[in-house]
């Protein structure tokens, strides 16, 4: 299992900066790609939500669960909030923020044991109640939202191609 999710992780990483390959800083920094957000935008969307993922992976081993996402604040208002962080941050400060958030979490990952991995623990997001292995929170919450992102991009690389 452990193998396979490196593995995983690395091929998803490479999929997303693939994905804005060979692009211009203007094309990086100011078309929107994903509603208002430009590709910096989205990367720097990924970055911040993969360091929250690493977070409950933390939280997971040390505490027995992920800290729940707070009642008091939806995703919606995080991704304004983060997004506004990075506003005036380069290109290559979010692309270095996406490597190092995913190196960390691929580093916690060579650390889990299979054991580890396999833990079943509550799902922390809004109004979920079911239980999933770390494991699973790795391939749902982070490879699952970063190839969704890298699909949009890839998708916009296309619209503008015709």
């Amino acid at each position: 299992m452990q193998t396979e999710l490196l593995e995983k992780l690395a091929r998803n990483r490479d999929e997303l900066l693939n994905a804005c390959a060979g692009l211009s800083e203007a094309q990086l920094t100011t078309i929107p790609v994903v509603g208002a957000w430009t590709i910096k935008d989205v990367v720097g969307h990924i970055a911040y939500w993969e360091q929250v993922i690493h977070d409950h992976l933390r939280e997971s081993l040390t505490e027995g669960k992920p800290r729940a996402m707070s009642p008091d604040e939806t995703d919606d208002a995080i991704n304004a909030r983060e997004s506004a962080k990075r506003t005036t941050r380069t290109w290559k400060h979010i692309r270095s923020e996406f490597e190092n958030t995913r190196r960390a979490l691929i580093e916690r990952v060579e650390t889990l044991s299979e054991t580890e991995l396999a833990c079943q623990v509550p799902n922390p997001w809004w109004g979920m109640t079911h239980f999933y292995s770390l494991a699973q929170m790795i391939e749902e919450d982070a490879l699952s939202h970063c190839h969704e992102h890298a699909e949009q991009i890839r998708k916009w690389r296309l619209e503008i191609r015709d």
